[in-house]
């Protein structure tokens, strides 16, 4: 008979800010605090978002996400990078996916899939920007704004667009566009499940519309 004395890594809870709007609650070693470890969760004001587990700084086992009435839109095993569950696309949302649809025999499409569903998924794209001064102060009730988002057949983000639609505009030459430096983002925020097209992988664009948030900033 073997015996093992074992220790728990002692761990303490922290909370910061992951958007304007969204907090993020979770565990950090003790002698590090560098290091995630243990429960994580994300709230919209008071509804939870985001729900898993950090081992080491890195996402194991499975994550649920939530959409921001806290209805579960995902679910996502880490240690076999599997999706589990994806709720079916929302009548109501105003996302689209924009795809070359030119074939015939009425072409068959599935979307592709950004891990952590529309709503916590798409918060790593918010955080890189900031509105120029010339674009600070404008209104939802006049202008409009889309994130752009451009993903290859193998599910990586190849382009970063915020396209904005000023009052003033009679044209779309005259809409605002900031390309996004995808350097800005960290990895595992360039990937998606890949979009298909008759059961072939396929580029597609994500647009998703957004809305001016304080003076200079963007939200879902």
């Amino acid at each position: 008979m073997i015996s093992h004395n074992c220790f728990a890594q002692e761990t303490v809870e922290r909370s910061r800010k992951l958007t304007p709007e969204v907090t993020e609650k979770y565990h950090v070693l003790k002698s590090d605090y560098e290091v995630k470890q243990g429960m994580y969760s994300a709230y919209l004001k008071k509804v939870l978002v985001a729900a898993g587990n950090y081992t080491k700084n890195k996402k194991t086992g499975t994550w649920t996400f939530f959409d921001s009435k806290g209805k579960v839109s995902q679910r996502f095993n880490y240690d076999k990078l599997t999706l589990i569950y994806e709720a079916p696309q929302d009548t109501t949302s105003h996302i689209r996916y924009v795809v070359d649809d030119s074939l015939k025999n009425n072409p068959v499409f599935s979307r592709p899939v950004r891990i952590g569903g529309n709503y916590f998924g798409y918060l790593p794209y918010i955080n890189v920007i900031k509105l120029p001064q010339n674009l600070a102060n404008l209104s939802n009730e006049t202008d409009l704004v889309l994130m752009e988002l451009l993903i290859t057949p193998l599910g990586r983000l190849a382009g970063y667009k915020l396209r904005i639609t000023p009052m003033w505009a009679t044209r779309q030459y005259e809409d605002v566009v900031l390309n996004i430096n995808l350097n800005l983002l960290a990895d595992e925020d360039k990937v998606f499940v890949p979009a298909t097209l008759n059961n072939e992988p396929t580029a597609v664009r994500i647009v998703v519309p957004c809305s001016f948030f304080k003076s200079d900033l963007i939200r879902l």
